[in-house]
């Protein structure tokens, strides 16, 4: 399954984006492309969506969840905590991004068919790898 990640709406324009933050996007979609989780949706695009919440509360910013099976794509944007993600240590931002990445899977696991405890077995498997604290 391909997981493309992108950069941060709203943070990424204020604070540019953060190379380890782009290399863990990176190292997760080279570590899920050869798997699979669905017989419906191979491509899952994510953006995750980390913006103040007077932004989000005035309706700038919206959660997206969308899967077209006839594509077999599956679009998602969530909210992060934006206070706590910009007073986080990098390896809290990490697990921050992580816990959007697992959270977007779930938001589209009916929808999508998706075998979602395999999906979240594998992701605490390149957690432990990468030495990064996952977030349930």
């Amino acid at each position: 399954m391909e997981l493309n990640i992108n950069s941060p709406k709203y943070y990424k324009e204020i604070y540019g984006i953060d190379d380890e933050i782009y290399r863990l996007c990176q190292e997760i979609y080279v570590y899920f492309k050869d798997k699979s989780y669905s017989e419906i949706i191979n491509i899952v695009g994510i953006i995750p969506i980390i913006a103040p919440r007077e932004l989000i509360e005035n309706g700038k910013y919206k959660e997206v969840k969308y899967c077209s099976v006839a594509y077999g794509f599956a679009d998602v944007n969530l909210f992060v905590d934006y206070e706590k993600y910009i007073e986080s240590t990098m390896d809290e931002k990490k697990s921050l991004i992580v816990k959007n990445v697992v959270d977007s899977i779930k938001a589209i696991k009916t929808r999508g068919k998706m075998d979602f405890k395999l999906f979240e077995s594998d992701m605490k498997k390149f957690c432990d790898e990468s030495n990064i604290n996952y977030i349930s």
